[in-house]
């Protein structure tokens, strides 16, 4: 895989250079403000490894790092933002030899956008490397027999590489309705994905909007969407090609001034074509595709399609400026590197609260159930069925201006189905110092 990852990260290394192109005109007034944050923390995790079997977790302590720098540049109607950010960690006490003891992740995203009397433009794109917490096998080699322990004389760390680009444009068409169109394309590469079976992945989409105010409290909505998704898998001839597109309504009211509920409902149709099989299943069995033409065997090509309900339901309240809360429920088609798209259905609520100038806390819960679409999409696919679990307790304490200290707890549990369903659960306990400085020109 040390091609494909390659090219992904050749072809991030210009991103970045690209939005700052666009800005020459503007970059002559343009005022910048620099704000930088750094924070380092040390926590104890029961499953880092991530091993399915209780008997086998292994323990262990962590040492975590964070730099991240906000760059923000404002001239008249033009706006600029840059948040080049590393992060780091180092994993001890562990004894698993299948998982990483240590990684080091880049995140690299920036936003320009543009407004005028009726109208407001963005460009936002970036690049990331960042740790999949694999450690993959890559052979043996017999002049470095394995050691006991943590062995990484044949392995490698696993990272994903990513670059994104997503303009977007709204037009106010009149003092009630608001035109839209967005676009995003996602490149995304592993660098280990021959040994890891992850799939390489690009994935783009498309959405024409249009909103409407009726009055001052409620506003309806109304979209069209496509979305592509292509997957390869180093060293195999199967391909994924999925096209999805579809249409949803949207209604939003605000309740009181510092409250909303939004519902948006729609379908979805997508058609899959996966290529490049050795066999189709049939009730017989696995069998050969012939090419009578030819009169020889080809690979097999097998098509499709999935229909889907798309929406959401949201509850939004700000009592305030010291709570907030909010509840939603979703079902979106999203792309995935176990080889196909999947329909993702989340449930997410929480709780953030300031209990005083100096103390605030979060509280939140999260559900999300994944499937690849259409049947065949397994073709390609790992993980036919994803199950995902996760709680979050946090408590900031501002010592200054500049420091602060935070604790937090999560819980995970990560259920999957690969023929068998598995269950890998963790507990994190993490305790960070923070510093943020007070932003320079």
């Amino acid at each position: 895989m040390a091609a494909a990852g390659s090219r992904g990260y050749r072809t991030a290394g210009w991103l970045p250079a690209v939005v700052l192109a666009l800005l020459p005109a503007a970059s002559q007034a343009v005022t910048w403000e620099y704000v930088p944050s750094v924070s380092a923390g040390a926590g104890y995790e029961t499953n880092p490894g991530g091993t399915s079997n209780s008997d086998q977790e292994d323990d262990g302590y962590v040492t975590s790092g964070t730099a991240y720098l906000n760059i923000t540049g404002e001239s008249g109607t033009t706006r600029i933002t840059m948040r080049p950010e590393l992060q780091g960690a180092i994993y001890s006490g562990t004894e698993d030899q299948y998982r990483d003891d240590s990684y080091l992740n880049y995140i690299l995203p920036a936003t320009v956008s543009e407004s005028w009397q009726r109208a407001f433009g963005s460009l936002s794109g970036g690049a990331s490397r960042i740790s999949t917490r694999d450690s993959i096998i890559v052979g043996t080699d017999p002049n470095n027999p394995p050691r006991p322990g943590i062995d990484t004389t044949n392995r490698r760390t696993e990272y994903q590489e990513r670059w994104y680009l997503a303009p977007s444009f709204r037009y106010q068409a009149s003092p009630r309705d608001i035109i839209g169109i967005s676009i995003n394309y996602d490149d995304v590469t592993y660098t280990e994905a021959e040994f890891s079976f992850r799939t390489d992945y690009t994935a783009g989409s498309a959405e024409l909007s249009w909103d409407r105010s009726l009055d001052q409290q409620s506003t309806i909505s109304l979209s069209a969407n496509v979305s592509s998704f292509e997957a390869t898998r180093p060293g195999s001839p199967v391909e994924n090609d999925t096209l999805t597109y579809g249409l949803s309504a949207g209604y939003e009211f605000a309740l009181t001034p510092a409250a909303t509920l939004g519902l948006t409902a729609g379908a979805s149709r997508s058609e899959v074509k996966i290529s490049g099989l050795p066999f189709i299943s049939t009730p017989a069995g696995p069998l050969p595709c012939l090419d009578p033409a030819q009169n020889s065997f080809v690979l097999c090509t097998m098509e499709g399609t999935d229909d889907n309900f798309l929406g959401q339901v949201y509850y939004r309240q700000r009592a305030g400026k010291t709570i907030t809360t909010e509840f939603r429920l979703s079902r979106s088609i999203e792309p995935n590197s176990d080889g196909s798209q999947v329909t993702l259905d989340q449930a997410s609520a929480f709780l953030t609260k300031d209990f005083s100038p100096l103390l605030s806390g979060r509280l939140g819960a999260r559900y999300s159930k994944q499937d690849a679409v259409a049947s065949r999409g397994g073709a390609l696919s790992n993980r036919f069925s994803r199950d995902y679990y996760s709680v979050e307790a946090s408590l900031t304490r501002r010592l200054n201006r500049r420091w602060s200290l935070r604790g937090q707890y999560t819980f995970t549990d990560d259920e999957q189905t690969r023929g068998l369903t598995y269950s890998v659960a963790n507990h994190r306990l993490y305790l960070y110092l923070q510093f943020t400085g007070l932003g320079s020109h």
